[in-house]
Formats: structure tokens, C-alpha cells, sequence
């Protein structure tokens, strides 16, 4: 196992623990789906025996409980792969669609700290490259924007495809710089190792933090 593979391991522990709660709620809220269609089941049975009518059809209730456990296992999957992924081979992805995904992981944290998520891409920032690694960099800024915002503020994601560059930028309006730490410093290594830049741009409306990849 090379540096980059141990500070990306270490990188990726970190943020499990920062992540614990948003892990959980994915989870619970498949867990939501299957608890409602059990739950409709045993009424229905229930009317049944009675002699009572139902207004859903049992096999209407049978086909939502199959299609929730499916959305559960669906879940389970997109956790287990962010927690211990197992393709690091690059691939074809948008990033435009995985800042989104990870912006709607952390709502329910952006929400706690009264923190507000805007987007603002001019296309889909299409790239090749190493899935996991792009994704651990990405939810490892959004989650520092979120903590550097304790009370309130604003994250913009936006983009654009120019010069054969994809280009994507987090920017939150905190009032302090941002600090020197193994966090950023993991990121800046990561990002390289991916043929990549990154800048930090701190202004009077807060920080501003820019990613380039190589679009294709």
C-alpha cells in the first residue's frame, strides 16, 4: 500500500466518524419505508379476518414492501461504498451530479448549523477518474464548510467545462481563514494524485475553494 492509499484510508476514517449521524439517517430513513409497508400489511390482514374492506389491494401493499426493502438494499449499498469502496479504477462520472449527491447527504448537518446549500453549475463536468477519491475529497470540503459555519450561513456549489478543464468551486461565507490541518492537507495531496489543482481563494464574503480536473 503506496502514501497515497494510507493518507486516503486515514482521510476516509475521519470522516466516517464526522459522518456518523448522516450514515445513520440514510439508513433509518429506508428502514422508514419498510416499517410503513409492514405496517399496512398487518392492518390489512387484520381487515381481512374481520370481515372489514381495505382501500389498498394486498398485492398493491406486497409490491410498495418489495420495492422499499429494494430501496433499503439500494442504500445499504451507496453506505458500505462510501465507508469502504472497492473500485478505484478511474471512471467516467458528473460532477455536477456527485456535488449534488453529497449536498443532499449532508442536509439534514447544513440544516443543524442553519446552513443553506445553493447550486449554480453551467453543465454536467464530466471527468474520468477515481470515483471514491474524488467523492471522499468533495465530502471532505462540504463537511468542513458545514463545520466552519456553526452559526449559519451559505454554501455554493457551481461549475463550468473550459479549455478541457472541468472546473467546480465550493464556496461558504464564513469570517475566519481557514485553517492549516490534516484535512486540507490530505486534500491537496489527493487532489493531485488525481491530476488535478486546487486554490483557495479567501475574500471578504467568505472562502472559496476551487477543484480543476481534466474533463473527459
Amino acid at each position: 500500500m503506496n502514501d497515497i492509499s494510507l493518507l486516503e484510508d486515514a482521510l476516509r476514517a475521519s470522516l466516517n466518524r464526522r459522518c456518523r449521524r448522516a450514515y445513520a439517517h440514510d439508513l433509518r430513513n429506508g428502514l422508514q419505508g419498510i416499517f410503513g409497508g409492514v405496517d399496512a400489511l398487518t392492518r390489512a390482514a387484520r381487515a381481512t379476518t374481520s370481515g372489514k374492506p381495505f382501500a389498498v389491494p394486498l398485492d398493491q401493499l406486497t409490491t410498495f414492501v418489495q420495492q422499499a426493502i429494494s430501496n433499503h438494499e439500494r442504500g445499504l449499498e451507496r453506505v458500505l461504498e462510501h465507508i469502504a469502496p472497492e473500485q478505484h479504477q478511474p471512471e467516467s462520472l458528473s460532477c455536477r451530479e456527485l456535488l449534488i449527491e453529497l449536498a443532499r447527504f449532508i442536509t439534514n448537518d447544513a440544516a443543524r448549523n442553519s446552513v443553506r446549500v445553493r447550486q449554480d453549475f453551467h453543465d454536467d463536468l464530466k471527468t474520468t477518474t477515481v470515483v471514491a477519491r474524488l467523492r471522499l475529497i468533495c465530502l471532505a470540503l462540504l463537511t468542513d464548510s458545514v463545520d466552519a459555519l456553526a452559526s449559519g450561513g451559505e454554501i455554493r456549489l457551481s461549475g463550468r467545462t473550459s479549455d478541457g478543464r472541468v472546473q467546480f468551486e465550493i464556496t461558504d461565507t464564513r469570517t475566519q481563514p481557514r485553517p492549516v490541518s490534516f484535512v486540507s492537507d490530505a486534500i491537496e495531496r489527493l487532489v493531485a494524485d488525481l491530476s488535478g489543482r486546487i486554490e483557495n481563494k479567501q475574500h471578504e464574503g467568505g472562502l472559496e475553494i476551487r477543484i480543476e480536473l481534466p474533463a473527459g
